[in-house]
């Protein structure tokens, strides 16, 4: 059931509020306190993001991809290019089908190791130096195939917090109209590719593996 449709200002508003939020988190990494548990960006990070996000994203949808900040700026990026060249479209390449989505498989394994077996890596200072490798690897991946095919296919945390939001009762159109649905129903919808699995597996092996850490068998 088809409800209203978002407006482009909440759009830009949403993206602006990510960036903010992004910037933030960055700079507490780099400029706050070296500990782990007073400065915010693990926390924000390894909580509030990884953690937080999928359950919001089961309750009312793909609402990560409104404030994905990565996102926000490569639209922004192409709006100034456009601005500049007087309205001449920048090229891009296709999204090639067999890259599919191992970019997204390889950035969530890349992500859980640094949570889950690399220490330094939930230390605020190089946490943040990963978000702004992150950041500027996205921003390429957009420069060569566009920003909406490189956010649904190539962008690790859009792709899965997608999954998520796949099995949430409230849905989003092409043009950007929310819709009233069954939950989970929209899984159906699901078009498996190159990596599909292998990011699932990832996805589901990590969260086994931080379970399994934690008890006799890897403690006994």
């Amino acid at each position: 059931r088809a409800l209203f449709r978002l407006p482009l200002a909440v759009e830009v508003v949403c993206g602006t509020v990510g960036i903010a939020l992004y910037v933030l988190v960055v700079y507490a990494g780099l400029a706050g306190t070296e500990s782990q548990q007073d400065n915010l960006a693990p926390t924000a990070v390894y909580v509030g993001f990884w953690v937080g996000v999928p359950f919001v994203s089961l309750l009312i949808g793909d609402w990560f991809r409104l404030f994905n900040p990565w996102r926000a700026l490569g639209r922004a990026t192409g709006w100034a290019a456009g601005r500049v060249s007087r309205g001449e479209p920048t090229e891009v390449f296709p999204y090639p089908e067999r890259l599919g989505h191992w970019p997204a498989a390889a950035g969530i394994f890349a992500f859980v190791v640094c949570e889950l077996c690399w220490g330094t890596g939930r230390e605020p200072q190089p946490l943040a130096i990963l978000m702004l490798i992150y950041a500027f690897a996205m921003l390429a991946g957009q420069g060569v195939y566009g920003v909406e095919a490189w956010s649904r296919r190539g962008d690790a945390f859009g792709v899965w917090f997608g999954l998520f939001a796949m099995l949430a009762p409230v849905g989003r159109r092409a043009d950007g109209t929310l819709v009233l649905r069954a939950p989970v129903a929209a899984a159906t919808r699901l078009a498996p590719g190159a990596g599909t699995v292998a990011l699932l597996v990832i996805g589901i092996g990590s969260t086994g593996f931080d379970g399994a850490s934690e008890g006799p068998l890897f403690n006994g």
